[in-house]
C-alpha cells in the first residue's frame, strides 16, 4: 500500500541546452533550439512531473538563460524558492550535436560552457541560507550526483557537510554520475567524502568498475559505512537493488527500447525511482518505476522524458504482470504501453 509521496530535495547545477536543428554538426547549423538539462534539475524535473513534491537547490545567473530555466522549472511543478540568482556570474550552458561514427552509429557529443558558472558557486553557505534549510528540513529525501562535487572546490565543501546539514532521518541519495573529464588533475577526494555520507546509491556497471575497481555489493557496503541501499544498472540488461545485511538483491529486467538517445535516461531512472521510494512502494515497483521513465527518455532527443506517467500509469506500470511487463516495447512511434489516448488521438500522460 503507498502514501502520499514525501518530499524531496536535488541540489545541482541546471544548464540550457542547444540542440542545433535537425541534428546538424555544430560547425553546419545555423538555427538551435533550446531545452534545459543538468543531473539534478532532471531529477528535479521528473519527480516533480510524476506528483512529488520537490525543490530544486541551485544558483542561476541573472540572466535570460536563467529566467528560462526558471520558467521551465516552475512550469514541471518544481519548487524554487532554494534557487539563486547571481549577477556576477552566468548560467551555464551546453551544446549536444549528433555525430555519426565509422560504423554508421549515430550518438550525442556534448560541448560545455559551464567554468565559473553561478552554479559552480554553491558552496557550503548555501547549506545556511533559510529557504534551502527550509528544502531540506522539510524533505524525506535528498538527491544530489557525483557531478556536483566536480564543479568547483566551492561545490565540493558543499558535499563535503552535506551529510551534517540533513535531519537525522532524511535520506542522502548520491547518483555516482562518475565523468573522469571532470575529474581531470583534481583529486577525486571530494566525491569519496559525499559517497562516504550516502544512504543510497545508484551506480552502473560500468562505471563502478571504473571508479571503484568492482561492483561487488557486500565490498561496497563495506568502504561506505553510512550506505544502506545500492541500485545497479545494468543498463539495457536489469537493475538491482541490494540491501546492506541482505544476501539477496531484487532484479528487474529492462524493457525493451528503440533507443534514440541515451542523454538524461540515467537521471529519469533515478527520478522514476525515487518517485517510488517517496511513495513507500517495494522495490520491484520503484525498480518498474525508473525502467519506465528512464525508457520515456530514451525515445526523445531531450535531456528530460517528454511524457511521464500519469497516477493510472503508474498503478499500470506496477501492477503489470511480468508477462506483460517483458512484452513491452518502447518507441517513438507508438502510444507508451502506461499512456491513455484521449479522444483526439492525443497521448494523456
Amino acid at each position: 500500500m503507498t502514501t502520499s509521496p514525501s518530499t524531496v530535495s536535488t541540489i545541482g547545477e541546471a544548464m540550457v541546452v542547444l540542440l542545433p536543428e535537425n541534428q546538424l554538426p555544430v560547425a553546419e547549423a545555423r538555427e538551435y533550439r533550446t531545452g534545459v538539462g543538468g543531473a539534478e534539475f532532471n531529477v528535479a524535473s521528473s519527480l516533480a512531473r510524476l506528483g512529488v513534491p520537490t525543490h530544486w537547490i541551485s544558483r542561476l545567473g541573472d540572466d535570460g538563460f536563467g529566467d528560462y530555466i526558471l520558467e521551465t522549472a516552475r512550469h514541471d511543478g518544481v519548487l524554487t524558492d532554494a534557487v539563486e540568482r547571481d549577477d556576477h556570474r552566468p548560467t551555464g550552458l551546453y551544446v549536444k550535436e549528433t555525430v555519426v561514427s565509422g560504423d554508421g552509429d549515430r550518438r550525442p557529443r556534448m560541448h560545455y560552457y559551464r567554468s565559473e558558472s553561478a552554479a559552480s558557486q554553491l558552496g557550503a553557505d548555501t547549506l545556511r541560507h533559510e529557504a534551502t534549510r527550509a528544502a531540506i528540513t522539510a524533505s524525506a529525501i535528498v538527491h544530489t550526483s557525483g557531478i556536483t562535487p566536480a564543479l568547483s572546490d566551492s561545490t565540493a565543501l558543499l558535499v563535503g557537510e552535506l551529510g551534517d546539514a540533513l535531519p537525522r532521518d532524511t535520506v542522502l541519495s548520491v547518483d555516482l554520475n562518475f565523468r573522469p573529464r571532470l575529474w581531470e588533475r583534481r583529486s577525486t577526494a571530494p566525491l569519496h567524502r559525499l559517497l562516504d555520507q550516502a544512504s543510497v546509491l545508484f551506480l552502473g556497471v560500468d562505471e563502478a568498475e571504473l571508479f571503484f575497481g568492482h561492483t561487488d555489493a557486500a565490498r561496497l557496503f563495506a568502504e561506505l559505512p553510512t550506505l544502506q541501499r545500492i541500485v545497479l544498472k545494468d543498463e539495457e540488461n536489469a537493475a538491482t537493488t541490494l540491501h546492506r545485511d541482505s544476501e539477496a538483491g531484487i532484479e528487474v529486467r529492462s524493457l525493451s527500447v528503440d533507443v534514440v538517445e541515451t542523454v538524461g535516461a540515467g537521471d529519469a531512472f533515478a527520478a522514476g525511482y525515487l518517485a517510488g521510494l517517496a511513495s513507500g512502494r517495494s522495490d520491484t515497483a520503484c525498480t518498474r518505476l525508473g525502467h519506465a521513465v528512464a525508457a520515456s527518455t530514451l525515445i526523445c532527443h531531450g535531456d528530460r522524458p517528454e511524457l511521464v506517467p500519469d497516477a493510472q500509469g503508474v498503478d499500470t506500470i506496477v501492477e503489470a504482470s511480468d508477462e506483460d511487463w517483458a512484452s513491452w516495447r518502447i518507441t517513438a512511434d507508438h502510444p507508451l504501453p502506461w499512456t491513455t489516448v484521449g479522444a483526439h488521438g492525443m497521448i494523456d500522460a
